[in-house]
């Protein structure tokens, strides 16, 4: 039997998060199946520095093909200002990748392409290790 792209995108999760655990200090994630090729993650990671991430991805699978319904990747230092936030959230239609864009600390907004939580933990990863 074949595994769908949506299993393979969770077992990449889990194994993205497993590497990260020396980094992270606490974690809080669910995974809601919303049917067989429906799923939602949410959840507020804690980093070793402090700093932590809250996401919420809503993934579909169509002809083997995963697309991100919606997602928000909100990521904040321990003193809770913005480090970044990813969204796909239709608010920046001046964005050459609306509705994709990136948030950065002095309210500036950034085309970004489609990310999903294994991009944002990357990301995270070469941050935290950094301070």
């Amino acid at each position: 039997m074949q595994i769908s792209s949506l299993e393979r995108y969770l077992v990449r999760v889990e194994e993205k998060l497993k590497e990260l655990e020396p980094l992270i200090s606490s974690s809080q994630i669910s995974i809601e199946r919303r049917s067989v090729n429906r799923v939602v993650l949410k959840g507020t990671i804690i980093f070793i520095d402090g700093s932590s991430l809250s996401f919420l991805e809503y993934v579909l699978e169509e002809d083997n093909r995963l697309s991100r319904v919606s997602y928000r990747f909100h990521y904040i230092r321990q003193d809770g200002s913005l480090i970044f936030r990813y969204d796909n959230a239709p608010h920046h239609p001046e964005l050459s990748t609306f509705p994709h864009h990136k948030h950065l600390p002095g309210d500036i907004v950034v085309s970004s392409t489609e990310r999903s939580l294994t991009d944002i933990l990357d990301e995270i990863k070469g941050i935290v290790r950094r301070e």
